[in-house]
């Protein structure tokens, strides 16, 4: 068997459980590495099962791990490596199967087939969705581009693109609707931190979370419910769990320590934490370090200013709370407490680990467990500072000062976090048309935008000038808007019968020529009688409120407006 010095292709700087096996890039070299589990690989490696490795691919792997690890020791996220590891796993898979030789001059060609692959399957089997072969394809080009240093991604090289959120829906009751959401996931976060007493937890089990809205849930830390123990008649395929004996039973309920009682701690900070992103605007990754302190408010606007007590000088700005979260976090700082009296100064959410490393983010499994059987929706830590930072855009009407509260740059903000909003943008555009294009009560039908008269390019000589004054003068002008509405349609109709009697009452002189020389009544009535056409034939509702104008003349309803002028030309005729 040929033997070969491999480089070192672990992570030291990443800081795993107990239970966790270490990273290791070695399961790239080898053809069906990739494909194996995690926790085998390095036995099978040991073994000879996986045969001698591709030395093709030492040069390009060793790129590939020397890219994460300077990205980790430069401070960056250890779940975005891990995800960077997983996808090119997935890559490499792919190639151990298709046959395509990886190495540094023929990464670029294997990627492209790739990525076809992935739209095969994405298109035609059906099973991966676009956003996930989108995230994929994006991963691996990340490592890749900066293996071969390149200036442009080499995604835009394939047919993969960035997919469009078609998906969202943004109305007023789509709106509502997420606002009435992240409601019943704020309350159920309180109701779990109400009910998760130091009593409660190192009382009798089950736990009972009692919530607003009237259900129970029950919480028996890992201690397995007694019906379950039970065989079920008529249902041998049903898994259950081992039968455990009274003794152990009666032993586990009688232990109130962490050992057994960690579910319920690890709930509780869940909940906490949720709750204090939701309040604080802080990331998932700013929360988790943060650290206990004696802390001291200082009030600022609506909320109080959170500082690390410093003697003799004031300390810095921690983060904000609103004054109402005041109580309930000081009561998570007593409880914090008494649940760990020996860690007084270490972190603000101290969640209690047994197989995963101090610094794995949580999952927010137990809570999430909560959410689904209460049948409400799950938000996630980037959902909550969303629905915060919209809430202070709508509140504020300033980016500049919403951006400074979410500890964001202004463009970030706009950027990522801000969602329309319809109510928000139904009140702006009111506001532009109230300063652009502002409402004037004219003296002729509709509305005015400006009190400076303006003929239409092109009108008759004989028109109506416009002047402010006269009603007719208003159809010729430019400033003169229509009203989509049943009643502009009645005082259109209305105004028009008024200069049919203006026509009807004119008597030319012998010699005029009439046929030459049109009256300005009848220029007016024929631009009432487009505005009534257009109106008829615009849609079916607006046809409806013609007809129905029409028939209110020929009844002799006519619009207030120009109701008593209709009167007194008729005496006159």
């Amino acid at each position: 068997m040929l033997e070969v010095d491999l480089p070192d292709l672990t992570f030291p700087m990443v800081r795993l459980g107990a239970k966790e096996t270490r990273w290791d890039l070695r399961c790239l070299l080898y053809r069906g590495g990739a494909a194996a589990k995690v926790n085998k690989v390095a036995g099978l490696i040991a073994g000879g099962d996986l045969g001698t490795p591709v030395l093709k691919r030492i040069q390009l792997v060793q790129r590939m791990h020397a890219e994460i690890a300077s990205g980790l020791v430069g401070g960056g996220g250890k779940e975005t490596a891990r995800t960077k590891i997983y996808c090119l796993r997935r890559f490499f898979a792919w190639a151990d199967d298709a046959g395509p030789v990886l190495s540094l001059d023929t990464v670029v060609y294997a990627f492209i087939h790739w990525t076809d692959y992935l739209l095969q399957r994405q298109r035609i089997n059906g099973d991966l969705r676009e956003r996930g072969v989108y995230q994929l394809a994006k991963s691996v080009a990340a490592v890749l581009d900066m293996v071969l240093e390149r200036r442009i991604s080499i995604l835009v090289d394939t047919r993969i693109r960035k997919p469009r959120d078609d998906w969202v829906v943004h109305n007023t009751k789509a709106s509502k609707h997420n606002l009435e959401k992240s409601f019943a996931f704020g309350h159920a976060l309180a109701d779990i931190c109400d009910a998760l007493t130091v009593e409660a937890i190192r009382g009798p089990l089950p736990v009972r979370i009692p919530l607003r809205t009237g259900k129970v849930i029950e919480e028996w830390s890992f201690l397995p419910r007694p019906e379950v123990d039970k065989p079920i008649e008529g249902d041998a395929s049903r898994r259950r769990r081992a039968p455990i004996s009274d003794q152990a039973r009666g032993a586990w309920m009688a232990d109130t320590s962490l050992r057994t009682r960690y579910p319920l701690v690890n709930l509780r900070i869940e909940a906490e934490l949720l709750l204090f992103i939701a309040q604080t605007g802080l990331n998932r990754a700013q929360a988790l370090t943060a650290r206990v302190a004696h802390f001291h408010y200082t009030s600022h606007l609506d909320g109080y200013q959170v500082r690390r007590y410093k003697h003799r000088r004031q300390g810095e700005v921690e983060f904000e709370i609103y004054r109402e979260y005041r109580a309930l976090f000081e009561r998570y700082l007593i409880w914090r407490s008494t649940m760990f009296p020996d860690d007084p100064c270490g972190l603000l959410f101290p969640f209690v680990r047994r197989s995963r490393a101090e610094d794995t983010p949580p999952s927010f499994t137990r809570v999430r467990t909560v959410c689904s059987k209460l049948g409400i929706a799950f938000v996630p830590p980037r959902a909550l500072r969303k629905v915060r930072v919209n809430w202070l855009l709508r509140e504020l009407q300033d980016p500049a000062v919403a951006a400074e509260m979410a500890q964001h740059a202004r463009e970030t903000l706009l950027r990522d976090y801000v969602e329309p909003n319809p109510q928000v943008a139904m009140l702006e555009i009111s506001r532009f048309h109230s300063r652009a294009d502002p409402n004037i009560a004219p003296p002729g039908p509709g509305r005015c935008v400006s009190p400076t008269p303006a003929a239409l390019p092109g009108i008759p000589p004989q028109a109506t000038r416009p002047d402010c004054v006269s009603p007719a003068g208003c159809l010729f002008c430019v400033h003169h808007r229509d009203v989509d509405s049943e009643n502009h349609v009645w005082s259109l109709a209305s105004f028009r019968y008024l200069k049919s009697l203006e026509l009807a009452r004119d008597r030319p002189s012998s010699g005029a020529k009439t046929s030459a020389v049109p009256h300005p009544a009848a220029l007016a009535i024929d631009r009432l009688t487009a505005k009534l056409k257009f109106y008829e034939g615009s849609s079916k509702v607006r046809g409806l409120w013609v007809r129905e104008a029409l028939l209110r003349i020929e009844e002799g309803d006519y619009h207030p407006t120009w109701q008593g002028f209709i009167q007194l030309a008729e005496v006159r005729s």
